[in-house]
């Protein structure tokens, strides 16, 4: 039985929000990264080519390369994806939005606070 890319996400996000709390951004990447490609190693067929990206139907983290400033923000960063924006705060914070910027997911950073956008 094959399992949607949207309950592989949602699956993705439950793991998120179980996880510990990061305490850098550094930490916070490596979460997402980690999260989701155990997500899709484990719910799909599909070996991981992010090359592939657009047309194989695996989901992939965020990449270095997507990286975007946010205005006013130097400790925030902003992921662009095809379908949401991932942000990632200095402190560990991760939040992410639909592209019409309602919120899917917020976890604290290990200090308590959020992106706070």
């Amino acid at each position: 039985m094959e399992i949607s890319k949207e309950d592989r996400f949602q699956e993705f996000l439950r793991r998120l929000a179980d996880s510990s709390s990061a305490s850098s951004h550094d930490e916070a990447f490596a979460l997402l990264s980690n999260t989701l490609n155990k997500v899709e190693d484990e719910l799909t067929d599909i070996l991981s080519q992010p090359d592939r990206w657009q047309s194989d139907g695996r989901m992939y983290p965020p990449r270095e390369d997507n990286a975007r400033d946010v205005d006013g923000r130097c400790d925030v960063i902003r992921y662009r994806h095809k379908g949401h924006n991932t942000f990632v705060r200095e402190n560990g914070a991760i939040e992410i939005q639909d592209l019409a910027g309602s919120l899917l997911f917020k976890k604290l950073g290990s200090d308590g606070r959020g992106v706070e956008l």
